[in-house]
């Protein structure tokens, strides 16, 4: 196709253009700035192409699909205009202020778009790295910012592109609990099908299956802030031993409800992380036995390297709501080291 009719969708189809506008290739940005000055009369598609570029990047599926459905969008814009008479008007307007028009029509798709795909699936940054907990009863993550995250069954969980580097972003379908470690200057952010929910360093539960029509965010200490994904002005800061619920209806129908914590009247716990917390009656046990069940509630491998660490022995409980909160206890007893890894503990001495 000749440079001189490319217009804004064929750009954002271009996958050298794409990596201009991520700033991930040097060579690519090198290119287009050369092209762009080559080419001043592209400059308000160039301009346009990027806005629709940004818009895209953050839905998961093809962009090349996605730009089609921009151009339907668009034609579809077009369609209206002339059903109310407005087709020649714009015709016999200035180019420039033509195109003014073609680019507001071109927003207007994207949103459209973007609304419908948001409808049928959560919204995500670029992800990185997805991971899923299965049929299991829980998986935990050791995150590369050392926070610590157990998954409950059925859940899946997306890092986003330069996760613990740039930013701390992640993307949760299903239940997790969160012990997020405290960072000040990357705010710690989890995107679900109802909210955004945004942390510095706190213990939360976040419940939100797509099949469920709710989502609940449970704080057991810290602070967070939680936005509503069908109204961003709606904004809720929980404190500690709070929950809220958002009931999703559209725009004008959902609901945020603050509850304080259900509490479980024989052990005075919390119900909503009932699921994660383990609580361990030990008589006897080496640390080898104790760490078998730590693995197999926790769901994360744990390995002992050293023969004598294994035949370490405990008598007592142990209650804690993550498997590194549990292994510290047992440090208290005995001096051992581990090494927490993404997807698995080591025990040294």
């Amino acid at each position: 196709m000749s440079d001189h009719y490319r217009n804004a969708e064929d750009f954002v189809c271009d996958e050298s253009f794409q990596r201009y506008c991520l700033g991930t290739d040097q060579s690519a940005i090198d290119y287009w700035e050369n092209w762009i000055m080559e080419h001043p009369g592209a400059s308000g598609e160039i301009a346009e192409a990027r806005k629709m570029f940004s818009m895209l990047n953050g839905n998961q599926g093809n962009l090349r699909e996605q730009a089609r459905e921009l151009k339907d969008g668009m034609e579809r814009a077009m369609l209206l205009k002339e059903e109310f008479g407005q087709r020649e008007a714009a015709i016999r307007r200035p180019r420039r202020v033509l195109y003014a028009g073609i680019a507001a029509s071109l927003l207007a798709a994207a949103a459209f778009f973007t609304w419908n795909n948001y409808r049928g699936q959560t919204p995500q940054p670029p992800v990185a790295a997805t991971v899923q907990s299965g049929s299991e009863p829980r998986k935990t993550l050791m995150l590369a910012d050392g926070s610590v995250l157990t998954m409950r069954h059925n859940s899946t969980i997306s890092l986003s592109e330069g996760f613990s580097k740039t930013n701390r972003v992640l993307t949760l379908s299903g239940e997790a609990f969160f012990d997020v470690k405290a960072d000040p200057s990357h705010p710690f952010i989890v995107h679900t099908k109802d909210a955004s929910i945004e942390v510095l360093g706190t213990v939360f539960n976040v419940s939100a299956y797509p099949e469920n029509s709710y989502t609940e965010t449970a704080l057991f200490r810290g602070r967070v802030e939680v936005t509503s994904k069908e109204d961003p002005s709606r904004k809720t800061v929980l404190l500690p031993s709070q929950k809220l619920v958002i009931q999703s209806g559209g725009k004008k129908d959902t609901s945020f409800s603050i509850r304080p914590l259900a509490v479980d009247p024989v052990d005075h716990k919390a119900k909503e992380i009932a699921w994660v917390r383990s609580r361990l009656k030990i008589q006897d046990e080496t640390l080898e036995q104790i760490a078998g069940r730590l693995q197999k509630w926790y769901g994360i491998p744990i390995i002992i390297t050293d023969e004598e660490v294994k035949k370490y022995s405990y008598s007592g409980t142990f209650e804690s709501e993550t498997v590194i909160k549990a292994l510290e206890a047992l440090q208290l007893s005995y001096p051992f080291n581990f090494e927490v890894e993404q997807t698995r503990i080591v025990i040294s001495k």
